[in-house]
């Protein structure tokens, strides 16, 4: 589970629930053409159903309205696909095609899981800390059978070469064994493991003298590209449903639920009304914008991170790095491109509670972007000498993450009294590793209540994450 409330960066900004009190905008009030975009997903993959589909008429009614179309409204819609195909559906996007979180994220599909298991149960109990410690590789076999399926390998850039991370001190060393060693104490066996430094050195092709305490691995994992998996699972979709409608840059401004006038939800847009039998929220930091049941301490609120993509500058660099990389408990995280391309680099010290605006990066001379160069010149020194900002990095962007007070996910109903709405959201900077399995579970709620059939959650769900279902 996240503990992003113990971390200095979020200690020092945090002030009590009632920050979280105030007004979410809406994702279309930071307008950003993807042709411009200054993140590596956005600006190398064109999503070209932005244009097909950018001045289709709205229907006038459907079955369901998903509202967002990151990773978890296209799973939503690629659920609804495989299991009621039937059914008529409108996809609604207040901006481009996944260029919320989605296609601002580090690429990762998850990483070594016990870490802080024994905080996991004191907070939520053995059995749950099972289901939440799970839970993420259980997410990542299910993104892998569905990009299996779909023969989409290739296509989504998947590489599972592993996910090393190096650990920055022997306590940190000793935390993680820990872990492991009261984790399986409660029956739980760990696929994340300790491996010594040298064999960490050679993994990811380091100088030992990096790698000094050793690091996690988890053999199976690695990295995606989040945006091209999105394309695929939405043009999958609209193959398999013909009464699915997609429709970028149409805001939704409200959401009328019914009443004893109308029996149907009413989805008021820019370009104007959907009449649905259910409503699904699926854009995370932003869903208290249209539900008030997602704001406030119990709800969602946004926390913006910082990446950048850095160009290697050593002359005659021709090494690779295979594996997801994570430094420092995963404060660290980064990837590098296939061909010798950019390190994708994110740094959790640089979040912003609060901040909502992804148009806008850190200043050129933040401490932060000196610590992340200086991170990248000693750790890498192979690929990276004497870092400018203005040469070396040409992409640098920001993304708006969904956290929760707890640390667990919102998935199910955002009220008992709403019965037709559905959410997914409140990640907590964990979401390529919960929102596939998420996104399912709070998709086969809805299918239920669509056909007037109770449901129940699976065993494997976690009850932290479960609301109103």
């Amino acid at each position: 589970m996240s503990d992003w409330m113990e971390s200095d960066t979020f200690k020092a900004q945090y002030n009590g629930a009632e920050d979280f009190a105030g007004r979410v905008p809406r994702p279309d009030e930071f307008p950003e053409d993807p042709s411009t975009s200054r993140s590596y997903w956005i600006r190398n993959h064109t999503i070209e159903l932005d244009q097909i589909w950018r001045d289709r008429a709205l229907p006038e009614e459907t079955d369901v309205v998903i509202i967002g179309s990151g990773i978890t409204g296209a799973v939503v819609a690629f659920q609804l696909s495989e299991q009621q195909p039937d059914i008529r559906v409108a996809l609604l996007e207040a901006r481009g095609i996944c260029t919320g979180a989605t296609g601002r994220n580090g690429g990762h599909i998850c990483r070594p899981e016990v870490c802080h298991f024994d905080e996991t149960v004191q907070a939520f109990g053995d059995e749950d800390a099972m289901r939440l410690k799970k839970f993420a590789i259980r997410n990542r076999d299910m993104m892998i059978e569905c990009i299996e399926k779909l023969d989409a390998t290739e296509k989504v850039s998947l590489r599972l070469n592993g996910t090393v991370v190096v650990f920055e001190t022997e306590n940190e060393r000793d935390a993680f064994q820990k872990d492991i060693d009261y984790a399986t104490s409660k029956g739980y066996k760990s696929e994340g493991y300790i491996i010594g430094p040298e064999e960490a050195a050679t993994k990811l092709d380091l100088d030992a003298s990096r790698t000094n305490f050793g690091a996690a691995i988890l053999e199976k994992s690695g990295t995606i590209f989040p945006r091209k998996f999105v394309d695929v699972l939405l043009q999958t979709a609209l193959r398999r449903m013909p009464s699915l409608t997609i429709h970028p840059y149409t805001a939704v401004e409200s959401v009328s639920r019914p009443d004893s006038n109308n029996s149907l939800y009413k989805a008021h847009t820019t370009r104007g009304v959907i009449q649905s039998k259910a409503i699904f929220h699926a854009t995370n930091a932003y869903a208290g914008h249209l539900n008030v049941d997602l704001q406030g301490a119990d709800g969602v609120f946004g926390a913006k991170g910082h990446m950048l993509g850095i160009n290697p500058n050593v002359t005659g660099c021709r090494k690779q790095l295979q594996q997801g990389f994570g430094y420092g408990d995963f404060w660290h995280y980064l990837q590098q491109r296939p061909g010798n391309g950019p390190f994708l680099y994110g740094f959790a010290t640089a979040e912003l509670l609060n901040d909502y605006d992804d148009r806008i990066t850190l200043p050129a001379d933040h401490e932060v972007r000196a610590k992340m160069l200086g991170f990248l010149e000693r750790m890498f020194p192979e690929w990276f000498q004497n870092l400018d900002i203005s040469r070396d990095v040409p992409y640098d962007w920001t993304g708006i993450q969904g956290f929760t007070m707890t640390g667990a996910s919102i998935v199910g109903r955002p009220s008992k009294d709403s019965l037709g709405e559905f959410a997914s959201v409140g990640h907590n900077g964990e979401g390529m590793g919960r929102c596939f399995a998420s996104a399912t579970v709070a998709t086969e709620a809805m299918i239920a209540y669509l056909l007037g059939k109770s449901y129940q959650t699976p065993d494997w769900f976690p009850e932290a994450f479960r609301r109103n279902i």
